[in-house]
């Protein structure tokens, strides 16, 4: 007998025990609490995916909301991938920049290894070698940002 998958997708932002449980299934470094509260709570828009009550993906859009958007921590819990979830998560997103991000807005992203291929189905396509991208972390036991980082 065959069942069939289905999920809904959300407009509101994950708690912060979700974003961990999601974050947490990928193998990212770990965030205290307050910074993730921080961060989501500071998001222009979020989609999460719920299948049976429970949250199994997610993706938002961080940036000033007029010139830049930055697509970012679209994550699938690993049981449900290649299930069409992620997806519908950047359906959702690209539903919410058709109608609010203004014509020539900068909307950009960072793709995981093994997965631009995803990207470019919603029209991403990597900058060139005259455009690079550059990126930094911020070192958890030095600078301003290191009690976000390693509060108990």
């Amino acid at each position: 007998m065959s069942h069939s998958f289905s999920c809904t997708v959300e407009r509101r932002i994950p708690t912060v025990e979700e974003y961990q449980t999601l974050r947490n299934s990928t193998g990212w470094d770990e965030l205290a609490d307050a910074a993730v509260e921080k961060g989501l709570s500071n998001s222009i828009f979020c989609a999460c995916a719920i299948h049976q009550g429970a949250i199994i993906g997610m993706g938002r859009l961080v940036g000033d909301n007029a010139v830049y958007f930055y697509v970012q921590d679209v994550i699938v819990l690993p049981e449900f991938q290649g299930r069409g979830v992620g997806k519908a998560i950047m359906q959702e997103i690209e539903r919410y920049l058709e109608k609010n991000a203004p014509r020539n807005a900068f909307i950009g992203l960072m793709a995981a290894a093994g997965i631009k291929k995803f990207y470019r189905q919603f029209g991403y396509v990597e900058r060139g070698e005259d455009r690079p991208g550059m990126y930094k972390i911020q070192n958890a036991t030095k600078g301003p940002r290191s009690n976000l980082y390693n509060q108990s």
